[in-house]
Order: structure tokens, then sequence, then C-alpha cells
């Protein structure tokens, strides 16, 4: 594979900046007109729009938005066990070899797998991180009801950096904060940042941005379908949109390093010595016991001080440690170390 060598398009940094203050300022802003504002979004409600982005056929209904991003993850899912197969032994297992001979049998799709195994890592640990992880612990912890149970029912208004009434038998399922649906449309941020950054020439640099562009845009549409079918309060779709971006931003340049800094230039790592094979699954796996710790941790210390089962603050206390060696065991296999 020829070298990959990248100039500075949108620094990181700069990039990085842009997105934390934007953020923050929309978090700022939202945070007191969530109510009429979703009331307002909700008014104007099209329901071609709102059918369009929710239905899937994964649910058994027409096509709809998400089923963009199921198919690109299905896509990043098989592409990287292609690309872990081709360095692990399998003799052992018939169907795994067979279909590793037919791979290794094409030196030219073998070396490219090979080749892409870090940007395929990249999109497989970010999405998981982002549509999963950062959903799943933030609704248990948070617990906010959704605008229909507010506006419609009987449910106390909260703000998103507030505790929700939901006790921790409810907050997965019927929790608000985040989006789901807005965070799983970021991750096709991540496909864009692989095109934008790790690939050279000025006219692939051109076809990133423009891909990340739509990207941005189809997450923004589909948060404001949130909104408009209020199913979500502005707020949860702004953090989605955000905090998903910036997570998957801080994976690709600083924990998984997918490129490396050399003077004005990007340079791609996975030329050079491509990641072991399967790592991603490992990740995804400290990852979640992390965050799953780091959820009963927080469900500990809130319902010790708000609610009826004072008694779990024991596991916050038994949560630590293992947070801290899902962290270090994310640090040893590769994630989030420093530069040599």
């Amino acid at each position: 594979m020829h070298s990959t060598t990248v100039r500075h398009f949108l620094p990181d940094r700069l990039v990085l900046v842009a997105i934390i203050f934007f953020g923050a300022v929309a978090m700022i802003f939202l945070d007191s007109h969530d109510v009429w504002l979703t009331k307002l979004i909700a008014a104007y409600r099209q329901e071609w729009f709102v059918t369009l982005m929710g239905d899937s056929l994964f649910e058994l209904e027409q096509p709809g938005g998400g089923d963009l991003v199921v198919f690109f993850l299905i896509g990043s899912v098989l592409l990287y066990l292609a690309s872990s197969l081709v360095d692990t032994p399998c003799d052992h297992w018939p169907v795994l070899g067979r279909a590793k001979r037919i791979i290794t049998g094409r030196p030219s799709l073998s070396s490219a797998l090979r080749y892409h195994r870090l940007r395929l890592e990249f999109l497989l640990v970010s999405s998981f991180s982002c549509a999963i992880l950062m959903v799943k612990t933030l609704k248990w912890a948070m617990a906010r009801p959704r605008p229909k149970l507010t506006i419609f029912g009987t449910m106390p208004f909260s703000d998103w950096h507030e505790f929700g009434p939901f006790f921790l038998d409810a907050g997965t399922y019927r929790a608000s904060f985040p989006s789901g649906h807005a965070a799983l449309a970021v991750t096709l941020v991540g496909l864009a940042y692989v095109a934008l950054y790790s690939t050279a020439g000025p006219r692939r640099q051109k076809n990133g941005l423009l891909l990340l562009c739509a990207c941005l845009l189809f997450a923004a549409a589909m948060g404001t379908a949130r909104v408009m079918s209020i199913a979500h309060w502005p707020t949860d779709v702004a953090f989605s949109f955000f905090g998903g971006w910036l997570l998957i931003h801080c994976l690709f340049f600083y924990g998984l390093r997918v490129v490396e800094p050399q003077g004005g230039t990007y340079h791609y790592r996975g030329q050079d010595t491509p990641p072991p094979p399967w790592r991603a699954f490992i990740l995804c796996w400290y990852l979640s016991l992390f965050c799953l710790a780091l959820t009963v941790c927080i469900l500990g210390l809130r319902h010790f001080f708000f609610d009826r089962w004072p008694w779990l603050v024991c596991f916050s206390v038994v949560s630590l440690p293992v947070m801290y060696q899902a962290l270090r065991k994310t640090r040893e296999a590769g994630l989030f170390i420093p530069r040599a």
C-alpha cells in the first residue's frame, strides 16, 4: 500500500475547540427553552418526515433513515471480522478456515483488509461507544422523563442535568436523555473522519468534507424528527449530537490515534503496523465493563441520597475497583496511550 500523508485541512485541535464551544452554547441556550421549543417544533410536525426518519426495516416497518446507519454498522462489522480473520490461525474451525482461505487466496484483498484494519477498528469502537455506551449509561443514570409523559401526562419536568423520577427498573427504556436515535445517526461522522483525515489527495479531502457535512445534516434531521414527534427534548438531541461528535473526535485523534500528526501533516498509522486482530472487541468489552461500573456507582449514590433504597450505596463502593481495572485494561490494549 502507498503511504498516506494528509495535509492539515481541518486541524484536530481547532475542531475540538469548536465542538466543545458550540456544544456548550447549545446546551446553555436550550436549557431554559426545552418545553416551549418542543411544543413549537411539534406544532409544525410533518408526518412524512417523522415517518421517514423513524421507520426501520429491522422493526418490520417501511425503509427509514435509521436503516442507513444500521447497514453501515453491519458492513463495518463484517469487514472488520474479515480483516481480523486474515491474521488468525483457524485451522481447527472448518467454516472459519474456509473463509480465511477464500480471503487469503486473493493477496490484494487480504492486504487491503490488513491495511484498513485500524480504520475499521475505529468505526466499530466509536460507533459502539457513541450509540450504546454513552446513551445507555446516561439513560440509566439521569432517568429523565420524555416530553410526552410531561406535556400530556403527569410526570414532572426535569432539566437535562438533573436526576429524573424513574427508578432503575424503568430508566433504560423510558428515559429521555440523551437521544439514542440522534446518537446512532452521529456515528456516521466516524466514516467522514476516515475519509477526511486519513486519505491523501485534495479531491478525496474535499469529498471527505462534503461527507462530514452530509453526516451532520443527517444527524440534525434525525434529531429534529425526534423532537417533532415529541419523543425527545431539544437538549436530549443536542447532547447526542455534540457529545457523540466529541467522543468520535477524541477516539479518532487521541484514543485509537488513527492518524499521527507529523509537522503540518497527518500520517495514517495503520499502514505501518496494523493493530492486532480482534482488538476492537476487547476494547468494547472493557469499555462496557467501565460504563456498567460507572452506572452502578452513580445509581448507588443517587438512591442513597434521593430514593428509597439507600443500601444500594454499597454497590458504588464495589464498582470503584472495577472501574479502575477496566480503565487499566483499555490502556494496556492500546486506548489513550501517550504518544512515543
